[in-house]
């Protein structure tokens, strides 16, 4: 039985969490209006279409806290001119950064009684119009290119403290 398991973690790509992350898009006209939370950041409101998250909504770690930024990439840089790689391929490499980031260990095993397997990932990735004007106002000083990997709660109940390793 160990040997089947081991097989297909390897073979399928075992997954810390139940299913593959799920992903929005930030921007002007995006699933979320605006993504300028940083690495590490926490803040209140819960995930979903429509949400907005800027300083406004930033929380302290240790305060209840809806999400948690677990880690961020720029897979194209944001000084070079370079076209819009499309939404489905921003999509698989949020998914695939994602999952990398929580298997890592860059995302502490348990915080304030929770354990990571209660927690549900999110890719956040640049819509088009983000993409394109990435000093926008939509996406803050971080940029319109930044992949973002967000934890909240599979139950919907609040984080109270810091998931991410730093």
């Amino acid at each position: 039985m160990l040997v089947v398991f081991a097989a297909g973690a390897l073979a399928g790509g075992w997954r810390p969490f139940s299913s593959e992350p799920a992903v929005y898009t930030f921007g002007p006209g995006a699933d979320l209006p605006a993504f300028t939370l940083f690495n590490g950041q926490c803040a209140t409101g819960r995930m979903g279409s429509g949400a907005t998250y800027t300083d406004s909504s930033n929380a302290p770690c240790g305060n209840p806290h809806d999400i948690e930024v677990v880690g961020t990439s720029t897979p194209l840089n944001s000084s070079r001119e370079v076209s819009y790689p499309g939404e489905s391929s921003l999509a698989d490499f949020g998914r695939a950064f994602c999952v990398m980031v929580v298997a890592s260990g860059q995302v502490a095993p348990s915080a304030s009684g929770v354990d990571k397997s209660d927690l549900t990932v999110t890719a956040i990735v640049p819509g088009q119009a983000a993409f394109d004007e990435p000093n926008g106002t939509a996406s803050g000083s971080s940029g319109g290119r930044l992949v973002s990997c967000v934890i909240s709660r599979t139950d919907g109940e609040k984080l109270t403290d810091r998931f991410s390793v730093i």
